[in-house]
């Protein structure tokens, strides 16, 4: 797990992303996406729950894991956030998506990320985070791959079916939403300010 820094300032945020990731019906869910953060660009990770995570969870942190699923053909990134003694959820992205891409190398040239909790009754957690030395050596060691990947939709679907039969880390399976729209990157023309506490 990495650092948490408590004390945030503004962030800037795509006002449509934060709009659709809310209102989406597709719960429990997961986003990525970038921010802006005293005008530097850092990328974030963000899961809506169905169960609010307890404030003295997530003062607790994350464990986050990052494996990659497929063969020689083909790539699908897990990403596993496990919240020590509540819960672990489990993501499955397709590296052939330009938003995953931008975040993911964005995660690495920054060693950070930010990252959101949402419940579904409307409480809201945000910290930002490095990324541990054994984890970002995973994903650097993969980002030629995720660069250059050709990975299909139906291949990204067989992937989570089978990953959803028997799931590693076992955990709940968060819907990745939010993915196919670039304007999401967009923080100059339709953004909102968010005022951590």
């Amino acid at each position: 797990m990495g650092t948490i820094h408590t004390l945030l300032p503004r962030l800037t945020i795509n006002r449509q992303f934060i709009e659709d990731f809310i209102s989406t019906d597709n719960v429990p869910c997961f986003a990525m996406g970038v921010v802006e953060e005293r005008k530097s660009l850092r990328a974030f990770l963000a899961i809506r729950t169905i169960k609010t995570i307890p404030s003295e969870v997530s003062y607790g942190g994350f464990n986050f894991g990052h494996s990659l699923l497929g063969n020689s053909k083909f790539e699908v990134v897990h990403f596993a956030f496990e919240f020590y003694n509540f819960q672990t959820f489990n993501v499955l992205v397709n590296p052939n998506n330009h938003i995953a891409q931008t975040v993911l190398s964005m995660m690495i040239e920054n060693r950070e990320y930010f990252f959101f909790a949402l419940s579904s009754s409307g409480e809201a957690t945000a910290f930002k985070t490095e990324i541990h030395q054994s984890i970002l050596s995973v994903i650097e060691s993969n980002l030629d791959r995720i660069k250059n990947s050709k990975t299909t939709a139906d291949q990204y679907a067989q992937t989570r079916s089978s990953f959803i039969k028997n799931p590693q880390p076992a955990g709940t399976m968060l819907n990745w939403v939010c993915r196919d729209n670039i304007k999401y990157l967009d923080l100059v023309e339709d953004t909102i300010i968010l005022n951590p506490a």
